[in-house]
Order: structure tokens, then C-alpha cells, then sequence
């Protein structure tokens, strides 16, 4: 395992000078979604990402006697390539109304939030989503499938279902990546004076901010995540005997989803839920009905919700209904 775990706002101390846009910016994006507190960052090993190897058959071992010959043996591993994507958002600001601002510059970061918001929804929704073959390959997207190994099947059948993902963060094993050569793969461009078009053509002086983010996903070994696909919301959302009995079914087949990551004990290991069945979850810790869920460790003053130690965080992107993993 590496020794250094670098989040993005340990890369903007080291990378970015305090008071530069891209440092103002790399806080605002970490502000913005704590899930990027947890994300390792390190730089790819391509301008455009990474290429690792991944063993796809282990060497052979024999048992020699004495006096007896034994067979030669190799392993087998083939070339994976992790693709960075490009984020951008650009914000338009007319001249006149930043000069009548009291404070120019604060008032850029107040415009600025919405931009760098949906520039997280993003790249946090591909790295659980993305499926597309020239980009980033999501989460969901590598598990995705009952007969994978790291996957758990929580049984459901109707059509509004969810999963609870779970990552042990690595820089070797499952990380953020940048291109090579870059700040975190984080730039921003600003000018002032731009002419630009509204609406009917016509131009008026403006400020122009433009964000450019270059990131991407690497998975080098799939023991470090696992998925229970197919949770039914709506049984668990219901209430008597019916909705109980299918809380205790989640918690019972969340402990085999746990057991699916590599030395689960061992670095930083997250569950990811949506909003919904991260409140059932809250629920049920607060009624005390599942022994290994609780709130078990103090963060900041916040109180952080776990599952037999492993911290639970809430993720926006994962509330769309998924389809049925078969």
C-alpha cells in the first residue's frame, strides 16, 4: 500500500500557492461534497490517464520430491487503461454588474458555487455511473452483474431500486487520478473586458470564468469495492411487519457485501447510500434495532453514521432509480 493518502485539498497545500484561482477553487470543490474527502488522488502515468497491469491467471505451485523435476510457471496479466474526462463550466458576469458589486471578488466565489456544484454532481455521478467506453468506467458500471464475485444480491424485483456500494480507498488499488504533469488535472481561466453575445446577439463587456477539470477513475483491483445491488426502497420504506422484516434482511446481506473487500478492516473504507435508504438507515440507528449500526465515531462535531465501524455517507448521485442487476 502507498504511504501517502492525498485528498484534494492535501494536493491544492502542495500544488497550488494560497490565494491563486485554482487554490480558491480546489476548497470550494471540496466544500461543495464530502465525498471528495474521502478520494485518494495521484497522478496517472499517461497524459491522458493510466495504464495499469491487471493478473488475470496466477502462476502454479508443486509439491517436489526428492529427486524429482518440477514444471516451470507463469501468471498471466493484461494491459488496463483508465481514461481521465474533462469537467468544464464556464460563467459569464457582465462588467457593470461585477463593479457595482461591494465586493468583487467574493461576489465571483458566490457565482461561482453553482458551477463548481454541478462540476462535482459530475464527476461523482460517473465514478459511480459512467459507462461510456472513451471515459470514465463508474462503479456500478464495473459491477454490474450477479456472477461477479463482488457483488451481493439483496433480492429485489420492483422498479425502484438502489444499491449501497462499498470502497476501500488505495492510492495503489482504487483511486482518484490526474494526468501526469498537471495540478490535480485542475485549471482555471479568467478575463475580464470579454466581449460576448446575449440572448438576441447583441455583445456587452463581461467577466469570463472557466473551469477545466481532468479526472478520472482507476480500479486496479476489484477485491477493494463490492456492491448490494437489487435493495427494494420501496418494501423498506413501508411500514409493519413487511418493511421490519426487509430492513433485517438489508442489514443481514449488507454484512456479506462487507465481508466481499479485500482486509475490510484495514485503510479507508466507506458505504455509499442514496438519500433514501441512507434515512431508513439513520431510522433504524436511531431505534436501536441492528446491533452493528450506530453512530460510532465523533468527526468535527458531526456525528458520523457507520455499519460495524464502517463510516456511512449519504450520495446525492446515487439517487436515480438503478435497473435490475441480473
Amino acid at each position: 500500500m502507498a504511504s501517502e493518502f492525498l485528498t484534494l485539498m492535501d494536493l491544492r497545500s502542495r500544488l497550488m500557492p494560497d490565494g491563486t484561482p485554482v487554490s480558491s477553487y480546489a476548497e470550494l470543490l471540496a466544500q461543495e461534497n464530502d465525498i471528495l474527502d474521502d478520494i485518494p488522488w495521484t497522478a496517472g502515468n499517461q497524459l491522458t490517464g493510466d495504464i495499469h497491469f491487471k493478473r488475470t491467471a496466477l502462476p502454479s505451485a508443486q509439491i517436489r520430491r526428492i529427486n524429482q523435476g518440477f514444471d516451470s510457471s507463469k501468471g498471466a496479466v493484461e494491459a488496463v487503461r483508465e481514461t481521465c474526462v474533462e469537467i468544464v463550466s464556464r460563467m459569464t458576469v457582465d462588467m457593470k454588474e461585477l463593479d457595482l458589486a461591494p465586493s468583487p471578488e467574493k461576489y465571483l466565489l458566490s457565482e461561482s458555487k453553482g458551477h463548481v456544484s454541478v462540476m462535482n454532481d459530475t464527476l461523482i455521478t460517473d465514478f459511480f455511473y459512467g459507462a461510456d467506453p472513451e471515459g470514465i468506467k463508474g462503479i456500478a458500471t464495473r459491477l454490474n452483474r450477479l456472477s461477479h464475485k463482488q457483488v451481493v444480491n439483496a433480492g429485489g424485483t420492483g422498479n425502484n431500486l438502489a444499491s449501497i456500494y462499498i470502497i476501500k480507498w488505495d492510492t495503489d488499488e482504487v483511486t482518484g487520478i490526474y494526468p501526469k504533469e498537471t495540478k490535480a488535472g485542475l485549471d482555471v481561466y479568467m478575463k475580464e473586458n470579454e466581449l460576448v453575445p446575449d440572448k438576441d446577439g447583441k455583445t456587452f463587456l463581461a467577466h469570463i470564468t472557466m473551469w477545466s477539470w481532468f479526472v478520472g477513475l482507476k480500479v486496479r483491483d476489484e477485491r477493494y469495492i463490492a456492491r448490494l445491488c437489487n435493495i427494494d426502497r420501496d418494501a423498506l420504506l413501508g411500514s409493519g411487519d413487511t418493511a421490519k422484516e426487509a430492513r433485517q434482511d438489508l442489514f443481514r446481506k449488507l454484512i456479506l457485501a462487507q465481508d466481499k473487500i479485500y482486509h475490510v478492516n484495514d485503510g479507508r473504507v466507506v458505504m455509499y447510500a442514496d438519500p433514501q435508504i441512507f434515512s431508513i438507515l439513520k431510522i433504524a440507528a436511531f431505534e436501536k434495532s441492528n446491533m452493528a449500526l450506530g453512530y460510532s465515531d465523533i468527526k468535527e462535531d458531526r456525528r458520523i453514521l457507520s455499519f460495524a465501524g464502517i463510516p456511512i455517507k449519504r450520495n446525492d448521485a446515487q439517487s436515480v432509480a438503478e435497473k435490475k442487476v441480473s
